[in-house]
């Protein structure tokens, strides 16, 4: 019998509540484009940011997470978005526990997973909001978390703050195999979103590509499309 997750997660995860739609099919073509952008490495950390608020960064980043699960990746999404987190509220959780909470005791990270809806996906949410999220994200100790999780996962998928507003996410960008960066079709400005990437470039962040959110398509209720490639 099909799981029923109606009650659970939000109906924006189509990968798992609309399996057969157009919207599904984009994420997985956005999961093989990463594969073969591996090719001469795999792509262990992969981060999503946006220019600005509202683009669709953490629906990417979840969607994203779930179908690398669904082709047998040991995957963790991890919300490191300590200024707006989202992904608790994507899959139903709590969120007392979760990165801000790890980064006091790193060596006990794993006490704060949890796991996801389907197997072999895991969740770090942000845990609670801290006072110096840019301090947070930038000190050694995330560095060193970084690393233990992405020796412990096939691949781990971070929801980073907006890369405009926010210096967190040009921070851990320098850390990250390869930098998704989400455009919200007639939400901001080209202006803003060529700003976004090369605050990234600044730092020799290296991009894989653009995912363009709400194009209208025909046959979807909701709709998306994507530009993929390796921009370095």
């Amino acid at each position: 019998m099909p799981l029923d997750l109606s009650n659970l997660i939000d109906p924006k995860l189509v990968v798992l509540t609309a399996p057969r739609s157009s919207a599904a099919e984009q994420y997985r073509a956005l999961r093989t484009n990463l594969e073969f952008l591996g090719v001469n490495g795999p792509l262990t950390k992969v981060m999503v940011t946006s220019g600005t608020p509202g683009a669709g960064k953490s629906l990417t980043s979840s969607n994203l997470a779930i179908s690398l699960a669904q082709a047998g990746k040991n995957t963790l999404l991890v919300d490191a978005d300590l200024r707006r987190p989202m992904i608790h509220h994507l899959f139903g959780n709590g969120n007392l526990s979760g990165l801000t909470t790890a980064l006091t005791r790193p060596e006990e990270w794993h006490k704060h997973v949890v796991r996801g809806p389907i197997g072999g996906l895991s969740l770090m949410t942000s845990g609670p909001i801290p006072p110096n999220p840019s301090e947070m994200m930038s000190s050694p100790i995330m560095m060193e978390l970084l690393v233990q999780l992405g020796q412990a996962y096939d691949m781990v998928v971070l929801d980073t703050p907006p890369v405009v507003s926010f210096t967190d996410a040009v921070v851990l960008s320098q850390t990250m195999d390869g930098v998704i960066l989400v455009v919200r079709a007639g939400h901001t400005s080209r202006k803003i979103d060529l700003k976004g990437k090369e605050r990234l470039t600044q730092v020799n962040a290296r991009i894989l590509g653009i995912v363009l959110n709400d194009i209208e398509m025909n046959d979807e209720d909701y709709s998306y499309y994507y530009g993929y490639g390796d921009r370095k």
